[in-house]
């Protein structure tokens, strides 16, 4: 199985046996389903280990699931059982955010995810495009967080810190507005980024995983001049 599944459910989650045990079928369902729809579009490694835990405060609190791809072989995963989300809408859910992960998997490989700002931008702006594809062309509510005015002073931030390895990846993706960042300035922005790139070459996201950042960035007009 390409997909291992590796979970790990901590003594005090203070779900029921029943309870985890359809969390495991729920955990093993929508791996079947990313092998058969995510992994042939990507050049993976022969095995991604996906460990999932039970730990409500990793979560997206919209969603009641959080993920982080930390190699080109394993993905973490957490799952707040008890979220209303994840009974409702979680299979589809839990796929695509696993596509975006998968994707991250995929870009580890060559070239990285990125030291720098303008390279986590794309790595970023790739998988959240990669991933619409599994919601239904609908993009996530993260890569949708900005108007077209913030997108502009966001952009203005990011391009005088591109090639900034000391950035702080939580204030730039997850908010600070005591320095002018939305929540989600950074998905918002590398999406739009990388939806133009694909719009203007006709190569989808899955195509462009090997793509350096610079690419991305080279030619790119300003998006208030472009809006």
């Amino acid at each position: 199985m390409p997909l291992q599944l590796d979970f790990f459910e901590p003594a005090s989650s203070g779900q029921t046996p029943d309870r985890m045990i359809r969390l495991r079928g729920f955990l093993e369902r929508v791996l079947d389903l990313a092998e058969r729809q995510v992994l042939p579009l990507l050049p993976l490694r022969d095995r991604v280990v996906v460990a999932v835990g039970v730990d409500p405060a990793r979560t997206i609190r919209e969603t009641g699931i959080g993920a982080r791809a930390w190699a080109a072989d394993r993905v973490d995963v957490w799952i707040d059982p008890a979220h209303p989300w994840v009974e409702a809408a979680g299979e589809e859910e839990l796929l695509a955010m696993l596509a975006h992960e998968l994707h991250h998997c995929a870009r580890w490989i060559r070239p990285g995810y990125g030291m720098t700002l303008g390279e986590a931008l794309v790595s970023e702006g790739l998988a959240c495009v990669f991933e619409t594809g599994f919601r239904g062309g609908v993009p996530p509510f993260w890569a949708r967080a900005l108007d077209a005015v913030e997108l502009g002073e966001v952009e203005d931030m990011a391009r005088r810190h591109l090639d900034d390895r000391q950035y702080d990846h939580r204030s730039w993706f997850f908010g600070a507005p005591e320095r002018g960042l939305p929540r989600h300035a950074g998905y918002s922005l590398g999406f739009e980024l990388v939806a133009r790139h694909v719009r203007g070459t006709g190569r989808t996201a899955a195509q462009l995983v090997h793509v350096p950042a610079g690419a991305f960035w080279l030619h790119q007009p300003r998006m208030a001049a472009a809006a």
